[in-house]
């Protein structure tokens, strides 16, 4: 009885995940996201990564101290491009006031020094020269349970050199909480915090 319990099971859930998948595209975010990306994501091109990287999209919710009832949204994932070791997404915000809104993400726009101008030597220094806007995050996940969104952008395929980053979800905003990079192409995973926000 097992074996036939484990299949009927597993059916199911192979027939449901789909169907909250298609409801995403079916949804006025969805709608957004291919007339604004379709270009930049290659979309129209066929990819077999995306498969593995359905819609997702989570509720959210905050209190405004003004607001008798809390404020709700959706935020949505959505599958961009893939390359070798990398994964792109994009991420929508509905809400019920403005609609589907893409977000973009604070990120720290930082310089880094070898000793002897050799990548593959030793690190020198670090330096931050400001922040910029992205839209695009690299292997990002979103963790519901203390909703933040984390991605890490490998610069090689063992993952021994990489920039790393956490957002948090304020009132309607993701506000950049931490940085990391690991500018060394050493065989360690050695990151170094450059931006850190309590």
């Amino acid at each position: 009885m097992i074996r036939p319990t484990c299949l009927l099971l597993c059916a199911t859930l192979s027939m449901a995940m789909p169907a909250h998948a298609q409801d995403i595209e079916e949804s006025d975010a969805y709608a957004q996201f291919v007339a604004s990306f379709t270009e930049a994501c290659a979309l129209d091109e066929d990819s077999s990564a995306a498969e593995y990287f359905p819609p997702e999209s989570w509720p959210l919710e905050w209190q405004e101290d003004y607001a008798d009832a809390p404020t709700e949204v959706t935020l949505y994932q959505f599958f961009c491009s893939s390359g070798a070791y990398n994964v792109q997404f994009i991420y929508y915000l509905d809400d019920p006031y403005y609609g589907p809104i893409p977000l973009s993400f604070a990120a720290p726009h930082f310089d880094v020094d070898y000793v002897g101008d050799d990548f593959e030597g030793a690190v020198e220094a670090i330096t931050l020269r400001g922040f910029v806007s992205q839209q695009m995050l690299t292997n990002a996940e979103f963790d519901p349970e203390t909703e933040t969104i984390s991605n890490t952008a490998l610069w090689r395929g063992i993952g021994d050199a990489s920039s790393s980053g956490v957002w948090a979800f304020d009132k309607g905003q993701f506000v950049l909480k931490s940085f990391e990079v690991d500018a060394s192409y050493d065989g360690e995973i050695n990151p170094e915090r450059i931006v850190e926000y309590k």
